[in-house]
């Protein structure tokens, strides 16, 4: 088969890009690395014609897609993968629709919470009433944007009165802010990834002292963790729903059982376990693929 794989860039932030490349080539596909910059469109005899790096999108089977949608560029990045997602017979690992709604966290809520997958509270704020608000319903909050990457911007607001700097700050800078309430992580979060039907990196993050965040990037510690059934029966029901191939789901433990606190879908660190589970990732992505690509087929 001749799959692309849309990076996020060339820089190597992302190993993963190229890690599915070359396994990919060891299955026998015929491989090709572009980014979304890379996407071009002219007129053809079929209308508008897609390509991918000087080739045409329609000559390609499938395309993987770990895009880059965050910037000031936004808007280009989004009509871009929309264009790619819209090229007739071309299999999108994922298409625009379930890219945007993973990035954005009031379309994740709305799309898990339909699916009847449990997730926290949530309520949208423009101004400090809103999240006056909300405080006065639940207490301590969570405060973020709607669109947001890597926990950035990602404040508990513990006290309102002394953290109103804190508020009044994301409330200048985001248009809209995600308000949630604040529910303990001393137990640990759970990271599950999800590749096609396979789980096969999972771990349980806990903060580091004196910290809220399970965040390996500030000094959370991660130990392997062995997910009972309802976790990955869970873990792959959000996946499904969000319409992901491979994605990243942080669910906290909680006094009803589990709530699905974010869809990643991007997840980093696929050889945190070592290269066997690392290979375990991959081959989970293009498992699902290929099946995929061969139920169109028939």
């Amino acid at each position: 088969m001749k799959i692309g794989l849309l990076g996020w860039d060339y820089s190597g932030i992302d190993p993963d890009g190229p890690a599915l490349m070359e396994f990919g080539r060891e299955r026998g596909h015929e491989m090709t690395f572009f980014t979304l910059e890379e996407i071009t469109y002219r007129s053809g005899t079929n209308g508008v014609e897609i390509g991918l790096g000087g080739e045409p999108a329609a000559s390609f089977d499938a395309v993987i897609n770990r895009s880059k949608l965050y910037g000031d560029d936004w808007q280009d990045r989004v009509e871009r993968l929309s264009m790619l997602s819209n090229v007739p017979g071309l299999r999108l690992f994922d298409p625009a629709d379930a890219w945007v709604t993973g990035y954005s966290k009031f379309q994740m809520a709305q799309r898990l919470a339909a699916a009847g997958i449990p997730v926290p509270p949530i309520r949208s704020a423009v101004t400090l009433a809103d999240v006056e608000a909300a405080y006065q319903e639940w207490g301590p909050l969570v405060l973020k944007p709607s669109f947001g990457y890597r926990g950035n911007d990602v404040e508990r607001i513990a006290d309102l009165t002394a953290d109103k700097a804190i508020v009044e700050d994301l409330l200048s800078r985001f248009p809209t802010l995600v308000c949630q309430p604040y529910y303990s992580t001393a137990g640990g979060e759970y990271r599950i990834t999800v590749a096609g039907t396979a789980t096969p990196l999972n771990t349980l993050k806990l903060p580091a002292a004196g910290s809220w965040r399970c965040k390996t990037m500030e000094g959370s510690s991660f130990e392997r963790l062995d997910a009972p059934d309802e976790l990955v029966e869970l873990s792959l029901r959000a996946t499904r729903a969000m319409g992901l191939t491979l994605a990243g789901l942080d669910i906290l433990p909680h006094d009803s059982g589990y709530l699905v606190l974010e869809v990643n879908p991007v997840p980093g660190f696929l050889d945190l376990m070592g290269k066997e589970q690392h290979r375990q990732v991959l081959g989970g992505v293009f498992d699902w693929a290929e099946a995929r690509i061969a139920e169109t087929a028939e």
